[in-house]
């Protein structure tokens, strides 16, 4: 492999950067796992694939997560219930992320003028992929992120250096005019919702150290739920050679080979905007989260802050989505999911983000109050738990909790009565059974849900009583 130098780097082309410093071509590169592989293959040598229908798309369906909304255009999903449940769990995790670093949630409004001179020139950055809205002769663009309304309320408030770094939230309901054959499921809708951090720093250099924190968080976020990114940073040119230095460092914080996309200086906002693959389960990367320094919009949206000697100065601004998109967070999961199917594995969500985390199996009626009780004390431990009271076999009982990903089903019947000990049938272990006390059970489920967000059953707890869209 030949060694590029920083001198013979040019706008549009790609490079391999590893973390001993050295660049190399992409074409000639040999190194890399087969995840870095994929998004080289992807982004830098134009090879093609053929893959299959996503998987993750199967599931959505078959647990009832969502669906195509057929009335509205394409790209746009209706959640069921049960999907409901997991969007705002997930919603409730981003926000918690959020705020254990400081983060201020806000709630701003999704529509634009764009015949404001600040909005028109930063819709034109962004291309064509837009929704607009033309009421009463007036021109308005759907926001596509938050970035809009938090710059808007960023500007009509006196901001002093004190307040630095400023780092402002919100969950944005958000609209991409997606092309037709890129629309798919989770991974592509033309309407999502975006768990938008925007970070003002002073400088700079203010500006890359807070970068190297989020950088750094979005990594562990990932490996936190068992998945590795792989980057692509698309860096300007006289940024990546004036900074060479500090994207090495992130280079090296990653530990493994990154790929860089040069970019013509000048022509965006920004100056170093990383995209983190995750790579699902036919191999295919797929950005999810990102983190960007923007040295344009401050200037644009007139954006101030008040430095110690009380001179107005325009702020350096990081755009962040750490878990990118709500849909791509709940399709990673689903994606893991898929490679426990390829691994012979039963699929399943995590014990948190289970819609139904026990469900209770009477045999029969006979069982019904003695399995009740049993629901009662597992709810108030703070648990999602519901009972199949339905005048059904068991056999088709169980099949039914195995449909819906159940990672505990405790069957209950005459031994379980006279011993008070359960039968519990645990998804991560094949469903296998294990006897344990009830304290036993409540325990070990609180302890792969502890320190995540909690929400009770957004349906019955009594399957009997389920309408047919649970």
């Amino acid at each position: 492999m030949s060694e590029v130098s920083l001198d013979e780097i040019l706008p549009g082309e790609f490079y391999v950067l590893t973390p001993d410093g050295k660049l190399y071509y992409p074409e000639e590169f040999e190194g890399g796992d087969e995840g870095f592989r994929s998004l080289l293959a992807k982004e830098a040598l134009g090879e093609s694939r053929a893959f299959k229908r996503s998987p993750h798309i199967e599931y959505m369906k078959k647990l009832k997560l969502a669906e195509v909304e057929p009335l509205s255009d394409a790209g746009h999903l209706t959640y069921l219930p049960k999907g409901t449940l997991i969007m705002d769990l997930l919603m409730d995790y981003s926000l918690s992320v959020v705020r254990r670093i400081g983060g201020l949630p806000v709630k701003t409004s999704i529509m634009y003028d764009l015949n404001i001179p600040a909005i028109k020139e930063h819709a034109n950055l962004f291309g064509q992929r837009m929704y607009k809205v033309k009421p009463f002769k007036r021109e308005f663009v759907l926001r596509y992120a938050a970035c809009f309304g938090q710059f808007a309320l960023l500007r009509r408030h006196y901001l002093s250096h004190k307040d630095l770094p400023l780092l402002i939230f919100e969950l944005a309901d958000s609209y991409r005019y997606e092309q037709r054959g890129e629309v798919s499921g989770l991974a592509r809708p033309r309407r999502f919702f975006m768990p938008d951090l925007h970070v003002l720093t002073a400088d700079l250099p203010s500006a890359m150290n807070e970068f190297k924190n989020i950088f750094r968080l979005i990594m562990d976020e990932g490996m936190k739920f068992g998945w590795t990114y792989y980057n692509l940073y698309n860096v300007v040119e006289d940024f990546m050679r004036e900074h060479f230095d500090f994207v090495l460092d992130l280079v090296r914080m990653e530990g493994k080979p990154a790929l860089i996309y040069i970019v013509e200086s000048g022509k965006y906002y920004w100056v170093i905007n990383i995209e983190f693959h995750y790579i699902d389960s036919q191999g295919r990367p797929l950005e999810t989260a990102t983190v960007q320094i923007d040295v344009g919009n401050s200037k644009r949206f007139d954006i101030k802050y008040h430095d110690v000697d009380g001179t107005a100065k325009y702020p350096v601004i990081l755009h962040t989505a750490i878990h990118g998109s709500v849909e791509r967070f709940l399709y990673e999961f689903l994606e893991e999911a898929a490679k426990m199917a390829n691994r012979g594995e039963k699929p399943m969500l995590p014990t948190w983000l289970s819609p139904t985390q026990v469900r209770i199996i009477p045999v029969s009626k006979t069982y019904l109050d003695y399995s009740y009780n049993l629901l009662l004390m597992i709810r108030d431990a703070g648990i999602r738990v519901d009972i199949d009271d339905r005048d059904i076999s068991l056999s088709k009982k169980i099949m039914n909790a195995e449909q819906d990903w159940v990672p505990y089903i405790v069957v209950v019947g005459e031994r379980e009565v006279k011993s008070n000990r359960l039968s519990v049938r645990i998804r991560k272990r094949g469903g296998k059974a294990v006897e344990m006390s009830l304290d036993e059970l409540i325990e070990r489920v609180k302890d792969e849900i502890s320190g995540y967000p909690f929400r009770p059953l957004y349906f019955s707890e009594r399957l009997s009583k389920r309408p047919e869209i649970v």
